[in-house]
């Protein structure tokens, strides 16, 4: 059986472009919101996921030690990171579970842009 999960939902929360430092350890992070069969997928496997607004989210972290995550098209086409927007895009990502005792937390491996935002360009880091 494979550690790995497909999940779907929508971006929340986009730290893919450039890893986080949280106590000073750099990782990459992605937050979606789950979809209905993402979240039924995250139930299945016992994943942790918390509710904000109405909606189940969680959230998939790598370390920045491990290279950025690969970021892919709705065609399958690797592209590069700013492809992802920072909310609002459809997507899915591929997550490997943790081994116990961390078996409810996701690490994240690869995302898919199923559907980019209305109305939402391609994340530009230059602007900020």
């Amino acid at each position: 059986m494979s550690d790995y999960i497909a999940l779907t939902g929508e971006t929340v929360f986009n730290k893919v472009n450039t890893p986080d430092n949280f106590r000073g350890q750099n990782r990459y992070a992605l937050t979606i919101a789950l979809d209905k069969a993402g979240k039924k997928l995250a139930e299945k496997n016992g994943l942790a996921t918390k509710d904000y607004e109405g909606k189940t989210q969680i959230t998939s972290k790598r370390k920045a030690d491990f290279g950025q995550p690969k970021v892919y098209d709705v065609e399958k086409n690797e592209v590069d990171a700013t492809h992802l927007s920072l909310f609002g895009d459809k997507v899915t990502m591929l997550v490997k579970k943790g081994k116990e005792p961390y078996d409810n937390y996701t690490y994240l491996e690869r995302v898919r842009v199923e559907e980019k935002a209305e109305g939402v360009s391609e994340y530009d880091p230059a602007e900020f």
